[in-house]
C-alpha cells in the first residue's frame, strides 16, 4: 500500500528507548497484551501461545528476536502491547501470522523507500539480516524490521531457506 507520494505507511513501536516499525500491510491487528501461556523448551524469544480471535498464536518477544540488550528497566507486562502480524498470505507454505511482543504503539509514519538506509552502511544494534534498514523521522531513528523474518522460526525450513 503506497500513497501518491510513494511513501509507504509503517506502524512504529518503542522497545526500551529506541524506535522500531513494521510495515502496516503486515499488520492485522494491535491489542492490548492478552494472557500468554507458556510453552516449554521453546525459542529464547517465544514467550509462549495466546489465544487471536479463537486461533492459537505464538508470542514473539521482539527484543529477544533482535538480541537487544536492555538499557531501562522494562515497562509493567500490562503495559506492552502485541503487534499481530501476517505475510505471505497468499502462500500457504510461506504464511505466517504471529503477535510481536512490543512495550508500546508510537504511530503511523509514511516512509519513502528512497529514505530508507540499508543498516549494514553502518554499524548497528542490530542483526542487518532482521532489518530492513533506518529512517530519520523528526530527529528519531526508526529501525525497519524485516516482517517475515521476525515471524520466522530459528528452526523452520522457512527460517533456513528450504
Amino acid at each position: 500500500m503506497e500513497n501518491y507520494s510513494g511513501a509507504t505507511p509503517y506502524l512504529s513501536f518503542w522497545l526500551d528507548d529506541q524506535l522500531y516499525a513494521f510495515s502496516i500491510n503486515n499488520v492485522v491487528e494491535v491489542t492490548e497484551r492478552p494472557k500468554i501461556t507458556a510453552i516449554p523448551q521453546c525459542d529464547h524469544y517465544i514467550k509462549g501461545v495466546f489465544n487471536f480471535r479463537g486461533e492459537i498464536l505464538p508470542a514473539i518477544d521482539v527484543m529477544a528476536k533482535c538480541h537487544l540488550t536492555r538499557i531501562h528497566e522494562p515497562v509493567a507486562d500490562e503495559d506492552c502491547a502485541i503487534i499481530v502480524l501476517e505475510t505471505n498470505k497468499e502462500d500457504a507454505d510461506l504464511h505466517l501470522i504471529a503477535g510481536a511482543i512490543v512495550e508500546r504503539v508510537s504511530d503511523v509514519i509514511s516512509i519513502k523507500p528512497i529514505d530508507i538506509i540499508p543498516i549494514n552502511d553502518f554499524d548497528s544494534h542490530i542483526d542487518a539480516s532482521l532489518s530492513e534498514g533506518v529512517y530519520n523521522h523528526e530527529d528519531k531513528i526508526v529501525t525497519i524490521l524485516n516482517t517475515q523474518k521476525i515471524l520466522a522460526l530459528e528452526n523452520s525450513s522457512q527460517a533456513q531457506g528450504k
